[in-house]
């Protein structure tokens, strides 16, 4: 019984090689004979190509190269950049300390909590608030 299903597995395996095979040449896979597209090139002529590349800006010469930048648009003088910093200053917008973040611009007149309490107090006397809206 065991030769048996021995020689089944065999017959199968070299059966289905022959499909395999015969698939990849149908489907392009010429392994071999693709190194004989064309002549390769010589050391010369990739060497000519870097140094060509190179020229026109294609290669990157280092880690300093990356990303590219590309400027978006025209560029403030340091005089500019010191403006802006001191107006940004004189108007709060600026943190002093970790505690100040996040920065926010005043909304107008601020007002007291007495007054927040008495806005609500007729608010909810008008019934202008529900059950769940307000304390």
């Amino acid at each position: 019984m065991n030769r048996k299903n021995f020689a089944i597995a065999l017959i199968a395996a070299v059966a289905s090689l022959g499909a395999v095979a015969s698939n990849a040449a149908e489907n392009g896979n010429n392994y071999p004979n693709v190194a004989s597209q064309g002549q390769p090139l010589t050391r010369a002529a990739v060497l000519a190509d870097l140094a060509q590349a190179r020229a026109n800006g294609l290669i990157p010469q280092g880690d300093a190269d990356y990303p590219v930048y590309v400027a978006s648009g025209p560029s403030k003088t340091r005089a500019d950049v010191t403006t802006e910093l001191a107006q940004a200053r004189a108007q709060g917008l600026l943190a002093e300390t970790d505690v100040d973040y996040p920065i926010l611009a005043s909304q107008g007149q601020s007002v007291s909590r007495a007054e927040v309490k008495q806005d609500l107090a007729r608010a909810r006397a008008a019934g202008q608030l529900n059950e769940f809206q307000g304390s």
